[in-house]
């Protein structure tokens, strides 16, 4: 099994045109075919926007998710909430009650990760940096009472990440491969300076046009990523977040021996 290599919610299904971010219907299917790939874990994540299909919008819903995953004997290992994509975290009237409801929730489906994405809605930026500290560090004193990671998805530049770390306590980072990507950013060496602030990787592909594409099809320099996670001793897990392609099942599988086949030449044991 290749338990410590995940994928995203919906990556293995067919979404509807143009939609790349998608909570499938069939989303119990899904969970055996990530079986199939030998895939360690799936990395549910809530909806930007209510949705009837996604059931982390209820208490029920993640006890039906759990029921499921022990009847499939498969693993949530972490949690990526696209709510706040859409909805300002700064000005959410109740976070406090918001965080403690899905930390008990998360624990439900025993997940250890929980991915908070900062874009759009909930930019994170070097001028509102400050603004977000206290409630940065709410949140992750929160979650630490269920022994659940936070980890911050976010754009924001190594020399603002480093403000950040030193002002809160227990906050990590997801290092995305395709998001981190800019032309006058070496990730390499970004990698390096981030050493043990990187808790979980989502392995993305993209083009400098920020389009989301196929592994080995954009500008993502992956081996160079890899060999970086092998130099700062990086041995957790890693999320497939990647694009579907015409089959996206065929397209996984391809995924994952791609990125087999460059830890082996690179000798970074981390299966």
């Amino acid at each position: 099994m290749n338990k410590r290599f995940g994928i995203i919610q919906g990556r293995l299904v067919k979404p509807p045109k143009n939609v790349l971010q998608y909570f499938p219907p069939n989303w119990i299917e899904e969970i055996n075919l990530a079986k199939r790939l030998k895939l360690g874990f799936i990395e549910f994540f809530k909806d930007r926007k209510f949705n009837l299909v996604c059931p982390f919008f209820t208490n029920a819903g993640f006890k039906t998710v759990s029921n499921i995953l022990n009847l499939k004997k498969f693993k949530s290992y972490s949690f990526c909430d696209d709510f706040f994509i859409n909805n300002n975290f700064l000005k959410h009237k109740y976070l406090k009650k918001y965080f403690e409801d899905m930390s008990t929730n998360l624990k439900t489906i025993k997940t250890k990760l929980y991915v908070l994405p900062l874009y759009e809605k909930s930019n994170l930026d070097k001028k509102n940096l400050s603004k977000f500290i206290t409630k940065i560090n709410l949140v992750a004193n929160i979650l630490k009472k269920k022994k659940i990671f936070l980890a911050l998805e976010t754009d924001l530049e190594v020399e603002f990440l480093k403000i950040l770390f030193k002002k809160t306590k227990n906050i990590y980072l997801v290092y995305d491969t395709g998001n981190r990507l800019k032309k006058n950013i070496n990730q390499y060496e970004e990698i390096l300076n981030l050493n043990n602030k990187i808790i979980h990787v989502h392995i993305k592909d993209k083009n400098f046009l920020g389009e989301n594409v196929i592994i080995g099809k954009g500008s993502v320099n992956f081996k160079k990523i890899f060999l970086a996670l092998k130099q700062i001793n990086y041995k957790r897990n890693f999320t497939f977040e990647t694009n579907r392609g015409k089959f996206p099942y065929n397209t996984m599988f391809n995924n994952i021996k791609k990125i087999k086949k460059i830890c082996k030449i690179l000798n970074y044991r981390i299966l």
